[in-house]
């Protein structure tokens, strides 16, 4: 949509201020002036008039015709105003050309609110953007570096940029491009900015594997970006492949042949020997029984207090793991669960 931009210090601009340096200046002329010209440079942005401005438009701003004969030279001396020639169904009138100054005044042209809104419609038009995809893949073609669909934050994000600005863009003037790198190239269409060949193997993601499938002709995914469901998931089963025990045949279908107390003894003792729990490594049946190791004596377990504190796993408070009775003070207390009194501040005033 048309829009105007007054810059922040637009009030104190040298060309607002000059308006007290005309010989016949009033106490009213600065801020009139100012309010006046604002007020067609907001007419003639919601025209896309493009810093032209009607003498029609002047006038009716202006309030009367002697303030627009006032207001008008004043805007003339200051530099916000140059008398300029247009062309209305073949006729020439007089008109005011407002200056180009993005600290005081910036209005979008028609010609670049045309440019935005083609290239929205080129990027959001999914039988364009699947086939630039599916030939680029996940990666810029102008650094090469891999970019992230959805991130709209960093400079890695994804995004597509036209090799011919200003055009409706096609399959082959469409590009997969990094933020950084559209954003440093910006709209100049004389810019060095040389995209690198099409990568004969591309980089094809789950985001866009799913997308070209949605749109055009199913792929499988060439990588996955660690961090997603599917990286996880495979992480977890290759964990526990290498965690998971050989199983050994059932037992009990040895101990079925005989009957009474011997073979229910025999059988019971098959199934200890062959159970996961005796057959998987020591480290993984204290991770699966959620159990720690006993401490060596004499030795402090991290984070539960010294052996004999009934912390250390031999559940008995005051003995070692060996079962002696730990040191004791004069309280009868045991040494290592003596409490230390805080110093006194002695000599304070």
């Amino acid at each position: 949509m048309p829009w105007l931009k007054q810059g922040d210090a637009a009030a104190n601009h040298p060309i607002v201020l000059a308006a007290v340096e005309m010989e016949d200046a009033d106490d009213r002329i600065l801020n009139e002036c100012f309010g006046f010209v604002a007020r067609c440079a907001t007419q003639a942005a919601a025209y896309e008039q493009d810093y032209i401005i009607s003498v029609g438009t002047a006038r009716q701003m202006a309030g009367s015709l002697g303030r627009y004969n006032e207001l008008i030279k004043a805007a003339k001396y200051c530099g916000y105003l140059t008398e300029t020639k247009i062309t209305v169904e073949g006729e020439e009138r007089k008109a005011f050309k407002l200056v180009e100054d993005n600290d005081l005044f910036h209005m979008i042209l028609k010609a670049e609110r045309e440019w935005n809104n083609q290239r929205k419609r080129d990027t959001r038009n999914p039988e364009l953007t699947w086939r630039v995809r599916a030939r680029d893949g996940d990666a810029c073609r102008y650094c090469g570096k891999s970019v992230a669909w959805g991130d709209t934050k960093s400079g890695r994000g994804a995004t597509y940029d036209h090799t011919n600005p200003g055009q409706a863009g096609t399959v082959d003037t469409l590009v997969v491009c990094c933020r950084e790198c559209n954003g440093r190239r910006q709209d100049d269409p004389e810019s060095n900015w040389k995209t690198i060949p099409v990568p004969a193997e591309p980089l094809i993601g789950e985001a866009t594997a799913a997308f070209i499938a949605k749109h055009g002709t199913p792929i499988e995914p060439t990588y996955t970006r660690p961090g997603t469901p599917a990286a996880t998931k495979a992480a977890t089963d290759e964990t526990q492949a290498v965690e998971q025990p050989t199983q050994a045949a059932p037992a009990h279908k040895e101990a079925t042949a005989h009957s009474g107390p011997e073979s229910d003894s025999a059988a019971h003792k098959a199934t200890v020997r062959h159970s996961p729990a005796a057959t998987a490594h020591p480290a993984v049946t204290a991770r699966r029984t959620n159990t720690r190791p006993n401490p060596d004596p004499g030795h402090r377990y991290p984070g539960s207090g010294f052996v004999g504190t009934g912390r250390d796993g031999t559940g008995q408070a005051g003995k070692g793991s060996a079962g002696q009775e730990a040191p004791r003070t004069s309280q009868g207390k045991p040494k290592n669960q003596t409490r230390r009194r805080r110093p006194r501040n002695r000599g304070r005033n």
